[in-house]
């Protein structure tokens, strides 16, 4: 069973509506008050992600459903609100770390920082780069370079190789994250300019 389509923008029109249409799904689907409490929340924070790196911005916005197994998904072309953008890149030409705070800042800002044009510092993603995996021509990726062909970014893989990694820091940042206790997967799928996000949970 699939919705219908909500265009989302970036001022806030069509986000009523995505959050109805995910109420009814998960209502249609036999879901309970908590879970459906649940499900809600991750649309919130779907739309959010996108809308806290983008200036402009029109997505659409549609939910899957196969029994209780829900799939949200938000896809759209990005363009990076300056100040991100201005951010992004005098970090990126100054070689430095991402400051962003918290799992969910973390991640816009990598998503932020693949949107970038031409090349960037390796550090930039560094501590995201555990779920990340590029998707076009080996040859592109150069030492300390990521070329700009597609990406593909899972957080279940970024979860799993963080506890290998055994790293408390990240891994408290992790516990902290509301999308990461409340959804199965995360994926961020990247063809600059357009950005592709998928939430994916099971009740």
């Amino acid at each position: 069973m699939k919705s219908e389509i909500i265009t989302i923008d970036n001022i806030g029109n069509g986000r009523k509506e995505a959050l109805k249409i995910t109420e009814d799904m998960g209502n249609q689907a036999g879901l309970d008050y908590a879970q459906s409490l649940r499900l809600r929340l991750l649309c919130e924070e779907l739309i959010g992600m996108l809308r806290g790196i983008a200036g402009e911005i029109k997505a659409d916005y549609y939910i899957e459903c196969e029994q209780k197994e829900f799939k949200l998904h938000l896809s759209g072309e990005v363009v990076l609100d300056k100040q991100i953008h201005d951010k992004l890149v005098n970090a990126s030409s100054e070689g430095k770390n991402s400051a962003a705070k918290g799992f969910t800042g973390k991640l816009r800002e990598m998503i932020g920082t693949l949107l970038l044009p031409g090349t960037i510092t390796h550090t930039m993603i560094s501590g995201f780069s555990m779920g990340l995996v590029t998707m076009g021509d080996p040859s592109s990726v150069t030492e300390g370079y990521l070329g700009m062909e597609n990406y593909l970014w899972s957080m279940q893989k970024y979860v799993s190789e963080v506890k290998d990694s055994g790293d408390e820091v990240v891994w408290d940042e992790l516990e902290k994250s509301i999308i990461v206790n409340a959804a199965d997967e995360v994926q961020v799928a990247i063809k600059n300019p357009n950005v592709e996000m998928i939430v994916s949970k099971a009740f």
